[in-house]
């Protein structure tokens, strides 16, 4: 049995509403699929470090700053 004759069983009598799901989840993976293309780069992943030492949110001691965020839920 082909794949397209299991689906194709398996949806019938299916209410509109889930295949309306069926159908976004089918074009939601169409679309990932099709934007599995590698990004590839010369950069090296240092010139991304940094950037945030002058940033008020991050000035503190970085345990200060964990303990902070760690305690936020609290």
């Amino acid at each position: 049995m082909s794949t397209t004759t299991r689906l194709f069983d398996a949806i019938k009598g299916i209410p509109d509403p889930v295949l309306s799901e069926i159908v976004d989840f089918a074009e939601f993976l169409r679309t990932k699929r099709l934007n599995l293309s590698p990004v590839v780069s010369d950069e090296p992943l240092m010139t991304l470090s940094g950037g945030l030492e002058k940033s008020n949110n991050f000035a503190a001691d970085p345990l200060v700053l964990q303990t902070r965020m760690r305690d936020e839920w609290n």
